[in-house]
């Protein structure tokens, strides 16, 4: 007979573990699967209701953008342009590319990223709800300026996923309910510095070990309705993913991903499906002051779902303009196609 402690999650199964040590009782949540089904092609049930996801990439509030906004005397300058899009969805999510906070100390990364703790009111006013702080320059300011900006975005009513004060809380599933949708998120970083990894008893973000994600993934799927992973990964600059994102990518979805929103590249990368999710490898830059032509270029990724299933996707291009402001993309700026395996979104996973 399988243990099912097995099946759990390293940092689920330490906070079992403590908690026993402890004589305390430690509650993860429901485990029991949600029932769900596909819905027939062009048969929605009577009553469904549509909500709409966005997803930007990423986003940078500080050097030249933070400068930018500290002239004007407007904190939500880069948001300006593009609110009114950011706003419609149901919920907006993005990758934010840096602690916002006063405290902390440079830790001298090659760039090191802190954003003015004003730069939360654009956020806000773009209507965000979840941010990811699984990447490379979240620990540029060291774990106190990490966890003061953790603070302030969930004291702004916008939920943070893949960094924690420990482990456990940087891998644990950020759950969001829609009015009865249920929507599970989980970011990791792969890219340096390894310093930034949260431990069991140490401040960072999950870093990706597939073996470790995979369980997180396997733990999350009863949770929520749909599953999102949000990886930090790739090459800088390159216009298309590595084999080995590749597989990583459908190793997720395998496990139980609905969707894979990447980030880190600074440009866009394909969108493909696979067994019935979605594989979002880079959606470039959303606000950043990178100089390269293709990283003031980048697309927002809408995301229909009906019925509780992902039922179509949208590419929306997006421009930086030279006031570090996301606009919407005319024609002639726009990025190339971006490559689409085209198959019925709705489809039901491979067993």
């Amino acid at each position: 007979m399988t243990d099912p402690l097995t099946s759990l999650p390293r940092w689920a199964y330490t906070a079992i573990l403590s908690a026993l040590m402890l004589g305390g009782v430690c509650v993860l949540g429901p485990l029991t699967p949600l029932q769900q089904a596909p819905v027939p092609q062009g048969s929605p049930s009577s009553g469904s209701r549509e909500r709409t996801l966005l997803f930007v990439g990423d986003m940078m509030l500080s050097r030249g953008v933070g400068a930018s906004m500290k002239v004007k005397g407007d904190w939500t300058y880069p948001f300006r342009e593009i609110a009114e899009t950011s706003r419609a969805a149901d919920l907006t999510y993005g990758n934010l590319e840096c602690p916002i906070s006063d405290q902390g100390r440079d830790l001298h990364h090659l760039y090191s990223f802190r954003a003015d703790p004003r730069a939360l009111e654009g956020l806000r006013q773009a209507g965000f709800r979840v941010v990811s702080q699984a990447n490379n320059h979240a620990y540029d300011w060291g774990p106190s300026a990490l966890l003061d900006g953790l603070r302030r975005l969930r004291a702004a009513d916008i939920r943070t996923v893949g960094a924690g004060q420990n482990e456990l809380e940087a891998h644990y599933p950020v759950i969001v309910d829609l009015d009865g949708l249920k929507l599970a998120f989980l970011a990791y970083a792969n890219i340096e510095p390894r310093e930034a990894t949260a431990e069991v008893d140490r401040p960072g973000v999950a870093w990706l070990d597939l073996d470790q994600v995979l369980a997180d993934i396997r733990f999350a799927r009863p949770l929520a309705d749909l599953l999102v992973v949000c990886p930090h990964w790739g090459d800088e600059y390159a216009a298309r993913p590595t084999r080995e994102q590749v597989k990583l990518a459908q190793k997720m979805i395998d496990a139980g991903a609905d969707l894979i929103v990447g980030s880190h590249p600074h440009v866009v990368q394909p969108l493909e499906q696979y067994h019935g999710g979605w594989i979002a490898y880079s959606l470039g830059n959303f606000v950043f002051d990178q100089k390269k032509p293709a990283t003031r270029r980048g697309v927002m990724l809408r995301v229909t779902v009906r019925d509780k299933w992902i039922g179509g996707v949208t590419l929306i291009p997006i421009t930086i303009n030279p006031n570090y402001q996301a606009v919407l993309a005319r024609p002639a700026e726009q990025v190339s196609k971006a490559q689409l395996v085209s198959r019925d979104p709705r489809m039901p996973r491979a067993q």
